[in-house]
């Protein structure tokens, strides 16, 4: 019985002591807050900024406006030139503005990326000056030559939104071409559903055959028209193996898989199904890719 008393008091001790040091992090959180809000509105005040209050903490400003620009939504492309400094006007990091480099990024909504806090408050084409709190920058700080629970300003000189969705579907409608499918393909680097327009040019002859070859002559263009790669004038053929394995990116392989001895196709597809964000020789990050096909062999291997 005495064992179980001492037990018993001895969670309640624990319990206490628990409460304690949760009541006493509430606190600290508390007091930082207050200290943050106490800097942003001295700090606003300084300079003389007309600011809202966001629902998450960020104040910001509009500098420049554009009422008709479209909202970002889940699945864009963004591109962004951006500058992040200390209240003490300390400039920490930037885009690179001189190199006409904007910081690009896909939108798959994740929380650790900051912008996508603040850009929710932004339209297309706008600009504007945010005053973030340290809870949304991350109390220990990521930021190199920032003080910990220190909040930060971030001026946006150049916000864009591209939605490769939209931008294909234009293309299709200006260039009058018939669609004769929209295939379905989950992006195996971002998770996301996408879709491989298939323009079909010539129809096939015969069913390609699992196993074999198909000999393919291609070319691969953006949406500008610019020419990244081609084999059409050149001798050799590029090879697929039909139902196999084939080191080509995933909107490519998907397109092909559809085709028939003999055709001539073109597919389009976003950059998920391509090389996403990673720039390759003359492809920028987060490109289209249209790809003319056709099929003039089939071999085995």
């Amino acid at each position: 019985m005495k064992i179980r008393l001492l037990n018993f008091l001895l969670g309640i001790i624990f319990i206490s002591f628990l409460s304690s040091c949760l009541s006493k992090v509430v606190l600290e959180d508390d007091l930082i807050t207050q200290q943050n809000d106490t800097q942003i509105q001295q700090y606003i005040n300084s300079k003389k900024l007309v600011a809202t209050k966001a629902p998450n903490g960020v104040y910001y400003t509009i500098t420049k406006a554009n009422p008709t620009g479209r909202i970002l939504t889940l699945g864009d492309t963004v591109r962004l030139h951006y500058v992040i400094s200390r209240l003490d006007d300390v400039k920490v990091d930037s885009s690179s503005v001189l190199r006409n480099q904007p910081f690009t990024f896909f939108n798959n909504g994740g929380a650790t990326n900051i912008f996508l806090k603040l850009l929710p408050l932004m339209r297309d084409g706008e600009q504007a000056t945010f005053i973030l709190p340290s809870s949304i920058v991350g109390n220990t700080q990521e930021l190199s030559g920032v003080p910990a629970n220190s909040p930060i300003r971030c001026d946006i000189k150049f916000f864009k939104t591209y939605n490769e969705d939209m931008s294909i579907d234009e293309y299709v409608s200006a260039n009058k071409l018939s669609v004769k499918e929209k295939i379905e393909a989950v992006s195996t680097t971002t998770g996301f559903k996408n879709y491989v327009t298939y323009i079909q040019v010539k129809a096939g002859a015969a069913d390609l055959i699992a196993g074999k070859v198909a000999k393919l002559k291609y070319t691969g263009r953006l949406l500008n028209g610019y020419v990244f790669d081609s084999n059409v004038n050149k001798t050799d053929s590029l090879n697929y193996t039909v139902g196999g394995t084939n080191n080509y990116v995933q909107g490519f392989r998907v397109g092909v898989d559809k085709m028939r001895l003999g055709e001539k196709a073109t597919f389009i597809f976003p950059s998920g199904l391509g090389y996403g964000s990673t720039a390759r020789n003359n492809i920028p990050a987060y490109s289209t890719l249209i790809f003319d096909i056709e099929i003039v062999a089939m071999k085995d291997k």
